[in-house]
């Protein structure tokens, strides 16, 4: 190959390499200079909690940022499902853990192992009776549920409902479903597993059973959900849903099963003012 040659082919390349290595470089600046845009809510989480839970300004500094590294584990770690046609935001799915984190702030609480799945409904839904009742006879029409807590794997919620509690009804079916999960991670109906400091079941076997018999026996006392008179594992989820919603209530007609709750869960409701 000529000399002459050879230059053409070096000046053919740089033509061709050369505004290709620009564009790169040019590229790589624009990039550079492109602000990222963050991760829904990831930014601000914390701040985007408080809007939606005031009640959580009550938790102390620790709480406060415990319960976000919860919230970030748990929408890291269970999945949403939309049903009915609810489409889930990242708001939907921000309230829900927040409410559900709030049950599990002790140093030595795992997240709900074993849920996987959170499913939204838009309001109310139904579902099949399989179990019979007192007589032994099992109903042919559906019942209407508000949420419900699987063994398995899943919590079905009434986004409808959800809300509701936000606004300050007395019910708090997330508080409620997933008391139930706590419920199932310990061999006793009605009670989950207990941080050391309670030194067994004892105080929380009295308190309950007594709390549970009033129930039954009335129907209708102050606070306390007359559901919570179906079974030991039903009271706890009214109990802890009253404790969430209701603490200063609770305080003053329940004061033991406040107290018990309060030492449980590691914080102090009584303060607490939901949106009315």
């Amino acid at each position: 190959m000529s000399q002459e040659a050879l230059v053409a082919i070096v000046v053919a390349v740089a033509l061709i390499v050369g505004p290709l290595a620009t564009l790169r470089a040019l590229s790589k600046r624009a990039a550079a200079q492109t602000p990222q845009r963050p991760a829904p809510l990831e930014s601000n989480i914390e701040a985007e909690l408080l809007a939606q839970l005031p009640v959580l300004a009550h938790l102390t500094p620790e709480l406060r940022q415990r319960h976000v590294e919860r919230v970030r584990a748990f929408l890291a770690s269970k999945r949403f499902i939309g049903c009915d046609g609810l489409e889930v935001t990242e708001e939907m799915k921000l309230v829900v853990a927040g409410l559900a984190c709030l049950l599990v702030l002790r140093p030595d609480a795992e997240l709900f192992p074993a849920v996987k799945a959170v499913l939204l409904y838009p309001g109310a839904f139904l579902v099949p009776v399989n179990e019979p009742d007192e007589f032994g006879l099992v109903d042919d029409e559906p019942q209407e549920r508000i949420g419900e807590s699987w063994q398995g794997d899943r919590v079905i919620l009434s986004w409808e409902d959800v809300q509701a509690a936000l606004a300050g009804d007395g019910v708090n079916v997330v508080a409620h479903e997933f008391a139930h999960q706590l419920d199932d991670e310990s061999p006793f109906e009605g009670a989950p597993h207990l941080p050391r400091e309670f030194n067994g079941y004892e105080r929380w076997s009295r308190v309950m059973q007594r709390e549970f018999e009033r129930l039954q026996r009335h129907r209708r006392p102050p606070v306390l959900d007359p559901y919570g008179a179906e079974s030991p594992a039903e009271f706890f989820g009214v109990a802890t849903e009253a404790f969430i919603q209701r603490g200063a209530d609770l305080a003053q007609h329940h004061a033991e099963l406040y107290e018990l709750l309060r030492d449980y869960y590691g914080f102090d409701t009584r303060d607490w003012a939901w949106s009315a």
